[in-house]
């Protein structure tokens, strides 16, 4: 521990936490729906205002989880939760230990560095492979076993609350080629609009997504949670070109609301969807054009498959394995944390 520790720190580390005990957890805001599902720990989410703030048009913000601009003195930290950014993980050090420029792991409660992105093939992997690492933490997850080897690691955690996001039956699906991606224009690189706009031209599509800047106007956000699962439940095909994502997670609602899937055979995605039995996969374009065009015509098949994705979520990517893997995490982590110096109660006022 730094020698200019705060009390806060010092009463953190003199906190004895038990499983099942709730905790308070230092983060940021990074992915809204993500980390309403982390909500359901039950646990106590601080997250600083640092770059991306919390967009309610993806979810709003859960009572457990509390927007700050300064650090409470009052409250005990368990743990510190990054998603990914390693400028964050100095921010949590710098903000924590009332020091800069310190080692991220001097912080005198655990981090956990939670990754949902891969290596930007934009850049210099090499380089950002090697920054990864250079940041030390206590515990890194992924979100995926693919997602962890691409950072040089050799559990991972992604779910869906399929009690939320379910099929209506009483709601019949149209006839029409969902996709949902924010600033899809803009972000063709790594989500595939160009191949999107080559494989489903003259077929019945339906697109929804933020888009700002100079592709304001080409599609809408839900106006929320409730809004998007309607759009889920009135559409047979989601459509997802995805290249450069571990996996989409409007890929998994979409599956967990029974639309039937044709997708990109990327990253993850072979992980999740069987080719021919919960979705149609491949990385030809005309392939994917004919599997659209197939499921268009069969309302059986898409039902079939839609069915089927459903399954798959439910038994392998449900919202209460999520749950206890996290739990898991976050308790092992605590009690994996030997780097404690000892500390008397006279340093306590």
């Amino acid at each position: 521990m730094t020698a200019n520790a705060t009390r806060r720190s010092i009463r953190s580390l003199m906190r004895k936490v038990r499983r099942g005990d709730r905790l308070n957890i230092f983060t940021f805001a990074t992915h809204e729906r993500y980390e309403e599902n982390l909500c359901h720990t039950g646990h106590n989410f601080y997250s600083f205002k640092h770059g991306k703030e919390w967009d309610s048009a993806y979810a709003q913000v859960p009572s457990n989880y509390h927007i700050i601009s300064s650090v409470p003195e009052s409250v005990n930290f368990d743990l510190v939760l990054s998603h990914t950014s390693c400028i964050r993980l100095r921010v949590a050090h710098d903000l924590l230990s009332h020091t800069t420029n310190c080692p991220a792991n001097k912080v005198s409660v655990p981090i956990i560095r939670h990754c949902h992105v891969l290596p930007d093939i934009r850049f210099d992997i090499q380089k950002e492979l090697a920054e990864f690492k250079s940041i030390p933490v206590d515990c890194n997850s992924f979100i995926s076993d693919f997602n962890r080897k691409n950072w040089g690691y050799v559990e991972s955690d992604n779910g869906v609350d399929t009690e939320f996001w379910v099929p209506d039956a009483s709601v019949e699906k149209e006839p029409v080629c969902l996709s949902v991606v924010n600033e899809w224009p803009s972000r063709d690189w790594c989500c595939g609009f160009k191949l999107w706009q080559q494989t489903s031209q003259g077929l019945p599509t339906r697109v929804w997504g933020k888009c700002t800047g100079s592709t304001a106007g080409f599609s809408q956000p839900a106006s929320g949670r409730e809004h998007l699962r309607q759009i889920y439940q009135g559409s047979r095909i989601f459509y997802n070109t995805s290249l450069h994502s571990p996996v989409p997670t409007v890929l998994m609602e979409a599956m967990a609301c029974g639309c039937a899937i044709v997708s990109t055979a990327t990253c993850m995605i072979p992980e999740i969807i069987e080719h021919g039995k919960n979705g149609l996969i491949s990385n030809d374009p005309h392939e994917l054009r004919a599997f659209v065009e197939m499921l268009l015509e069969n309302k059986d098949l898409a039902n079939q498959l839609g069915n089927e994705a459903r399954k798959t979520i439910c038994e392998q990517y449900n919202l209460q394995s999520f749950v206890d893997n996290w739990n898991n995490l976050f308790y092992d982590t605590i009690e994996n944390y030997r780097d404690v110096p000892e500390v008397s109660n006279e340093n306590i006022s």
